[in-house]
């Protein structure tokens, strides 16, 4: 499937259900968010046209199956020139595809523009793939979420209000709001759509805009598969949400405060520009978080590495080294407080896309760098953009310290300890993973070795564990030792 408006014969649906990963190499993502304009080209369609007009149009669909497409453009010119909305249209998509013209994807726009004031209702929805794809134009979701408003008005109301919640569910173009997705899944629900029945039980699963309840998350996404929809048969063979479960609580105190604990939600937190120029070079060891498009939910950590190996002309080169596995080279411009990285690329899968390793481009990354008398940190948020979906990935936030005391912070395989945010403001996230059930001990040093406070968590099974720590302390650096039967794992932590 190309990115581009489709012309072929048949009806338009709001989506096309693969029969298995193997037969369809494109994700359901990429096949919802490039929903093919199916060019209906039918006498049905035009039953306001005089005789002539209707032959004429009749003939121009023969010859676009039959790739006479130089015939078929000059037919629809001459059925547009009599005022027929759906030839219009029809020009549109030629000039899109450069089928029987020079190709002019900026010049269809006036022609889906024509059409949409003729009352064709599909030439909206052309206007809307358009910007929400950056066909010809720059992208602009904005532009995109007008045109689906009007759809809303048409026969194709169904899709629009199926579009309509996957923008509110991502925040493209609207503010981000689980809530309002949910209603518009539920009305393009009404109309039986697949798609629709799939995300209502993702937000179910995952507790986005309505109470977590996995009997209707299974409802409907079951009723999604009724119809045939293969990634919600996909879905139902997940043992555990999208969502890391929201961690235990532990508080713990410096020695001199109180403890206090603070239910503060774990947060997608921007960072603010500052001088992160001066001597970067060196190899940062942390973690990549990954947040749910609210960015109030965390739904993947993973061990990163970061290496800046030379400066050159205002440009820094390096590497991105992900859980040891994924390698990419980065040439970037480099600022103050900002990457701007320069046709930086890779590959990998996710939850969504087991079966395919998707592209992902690197765009900014707006950087925290803080140093310390024997460690420097850096923090900062990531952004990426999905090459296949043209749309930006989720928030992406990292927390590193340079290698030379991080000893433990990048432990591979189910050893391992992360902590972030770090620098951190009340709370900071601790996963870390067991590899044996033990009894586990969580202790909090000052930076002279004095021991603050400690914490034993009980005998815990093996496998992920997660624990949200509300430390009540004056800014400063701290050691956090996790002990777990006799091996010990630390961090140093930073609490502003």
């Amino acid at each position: 499937m190309k990115n581009s408006l489709t012309c072929h014969c048949g009806t338009e649906s709001s989506s096309v259900f693969p029969q298995s990963p193997e037969k369809q190499t494109i994700k359901f993502f990429l096949i919802l968010l490039l929903l093919p304009l199916c060019l209906s080209l039918s006498a049905q369609n035009t039953t306001s046209q005089d005789s002539v007009i209707k032959e004429k149009l009749k003939l121009a669909n023969k010859l676009i199956l039959a790739n006479g497409h130089e015939r078929a453009f000059q037919l629809y010119s001459e059925c547009a020139a009599a005022g027929s909305g759906y030839a219009m249209n029809a020009i549109g998509i030629l000039k899109q595809r450069g089928w029987g013209t020079e190709q002019d994807e900026v010049g269809s726009i006036q022609w889906f523009m024509q059409a949409a004031k003729a009352g064709y209702a599909r030439a909206y929805y052309n206007l809307f793939n358009i910007y929400a794809k950056a066909l010809g134009v720059e992208q602009n979701f904005v532009n995109a979420v007008n045109y689906l408003d009007t759809l809303q008005n048409t026969t194709l109301r169904s899709v629009a209000l199926m579009w309509l919640g996957y923008y509110y569910y991502k925040g493209f173009g609207v503010v981000q709001n689980y809530e309002t997705a949910v209603s518009y899944f539920l009305q393009a629900a009404e109309f039986n759509n697949a798609d629709a029945f799939y995300f209502l039980g993702l937000c179910y699963r995952n507790g986005y805009g309505v109470e977590q309840n996995e009997a209707e998350a299974q409802y409907y996404l079951s009723r999604a598969v009724e119809l045939g929809h293969y990634y919600s048969f996909e879905e139902l063979q997940e043992e555990t949400t999208e969502v890391i479960p929201q961690p235990q609580h532990i508080a713990m105190k410096s020695g001199n405060s109180e403890t206090e604990k603070f239910q503060i939600p774990r947060e997608y937190r921007k960072i603010n520009r500052q001088n992160f120029k001066e001597n970067v070079l060196g190899e940062y060891v942390g973690t990549i978080v990954m947040y749910d498009y609210s960015g109030k939910h965390i739904v993947n950590a993973t061990e990163l590495k970061i290496r800046f190996d030379d400066t050159q002309n205002g440009k820094i080169y390096g590497q991105w080294i992900e859980a040891d596995t994924l390698f990419t080279d980065f040439e970037a411009i480099l600022t103050d407080s900002t990457l701007q990285f320069l046709n930086t690329e890779y590959r990998h899968t996710e939850r969504y896309s087991r079966h395919i390793s998707k592209k992902w481009k690197f765009n900014n990354a707006v950087l925290e760098k803080t140093d310390t008398d024997s460690v420097s940190y850096l923090v900062g948020n990531i952004q990426q953009y999905d090459m296949k979906l043209k749309e930006p990935r989720k928030p992406l936030y990292i927390s590193l310290q340079k290698s030379k005391v991080a000893d433990n912070a990048g432990q591979q395989g189910k050893d391992f300890m992360i902590t972030y945010p770090n620098p951190f403001d009340n709370e900071i996230n601790i996963l870390f993973s067991l590899e044996n059930e033990q009894n586990v001990t969580l202790s909090v040093y000052g930076i002279n070795g004095m021991l603050l406070d400690s914490q034993n968590l009980g005998i815990l099974t093996a496998g992920k564990h997660n624990y949200l720590l509300t430390f009540s302390a004056p800014q400063g650096q701290y050691l956090l030792v996790l002990q777990k039967g006799n091996r010990k794992i630390s961090n140093l932590i930073i609490k502003k």
